[in-house]
């Protein structure tokens, strides 16, 4: 009996058998299992993390460039919309500035369907630059645009004064031979048609400088003299008389002179100025810079 006891109280103090051993190794290695396929998931979603993260900063930098391509690309496309408004403008002005010129040598019924057809042009192209034009660039299009409007204004009347002028200077004694006592000096002309034309002409150029009761007095003698002229149809000669009666406050534009031409230099000084401001806005600009 003591001898059963003491084997078994040597069991129970003696180590752990193989048996033992191989439980508890497969009790350990349950959690180490975990732990490796715990690691193992989290550095796999790590992973796809940073892959994820690089292809958002990826994704990021494209669209960012693509903006920064929008918005070159849009800056482009608006400032050559601006520089096609503007050189659209600026031929329409062009070509009404050539018309009031060329009105004078125009036949009367031809003038205002003539003018009437260049203003509309300029008219319809002023509102699609003033829509998209840069505000350092607006002033100088309005500048140009109110002495376009002027030259509409006045264009018809200073054809009818310019071209009895141009017809009274072209009667000024020829000093022809078939002519007589025409010595070809105005001053010392003796024919009636040649002396009438340079009374005409003087009375013209200066009318606006005289007071309205001068003017009243020398109306009669201004139509005498454009009659006796006979440079002019009748009709011409009643044109000139009403503008003279009228005598517009622009008179001394519409009248200008053989040197200068105040009315249509305001108009070109203020195309001068458009076109610098259209360069200064588009350096890049195709906008025309030839004079008119």
């Amino acid at each position: 009996m003591e001898a059963a006891s003491e084997r078994s109280d040597s069991r129970q103090n003696s180590p752990m058998d193989m048996a033992d051993l191989g439980a508890l190794a497969a009790v350990l290695s349950i959690p180490a299992a975990l732990v490796t396929a715990w690691w193992s998931k989290r550095s796999s979603e790590r992973a796809a993390d940073a892959a994820i993260a690089a292809g958002r900063h990826q994704a990021d930098a494209s669209l960012e460039v693509a903006h920064v391509q929008g918005r070159t690309d849009g800056l482009t496309w608006h400032r050559t919309r601006i520089d096609s408004a503007a050189a659209d403008f600026l031929r329409a002005s062009d070509a009404l500035m050539r018309t009031v010129k060329q009105l004078p040598g125009v036949a009367d019924e031809e003038r205002h369907p003539l003018l009437f057809e260049h203003a509309n042009a300029a008219g319809e192209a002023y509102p699609a630059l003033e829509l998209i034009a840069p505000a350092d660039l607006l002033p100088s299009a309005r500048a140009l645009r109110k002495q376009c409007l002027r030259l509409e204004r006045l264009a018809l009347d200073r054809a009818v004064l310019r071209a009895a002028l141009a017809a009274l200077e072209a009667e000024w004694c020829p000093g022809s031979a078939e002519v007589e006592r025409c010595p070809g000096n105005p001053e010392w002309c003796e024919d009636s048609a040649h002396n009438s034309a340079f009374v005409a002409w003087e009375l013209l150029t200066g009318w606006a400088s005289k007071d309205e009761e001068d003017r009243w007095r020398d109306r009669d003698l201004l139509g005498y003299c454009l009659r006796e002229s006979t440079t002019m149809s009748a009709a011409q000669v009643e044109q000139t008389v009403t503008l003279a009666n009228r005598c517009p406050a622009a008179w001394p534009e519409l009248v200008g002179g053989w040197v200068r031409d105040p009315l249509m230099e305001r108009a070109e000084s203020a195309r001068e100025a458009f076109v610098a401001a259209v360069r200064a806005a588009i350096p890049e600009s195709t906008t025309a810079a030839s004079p008119v």
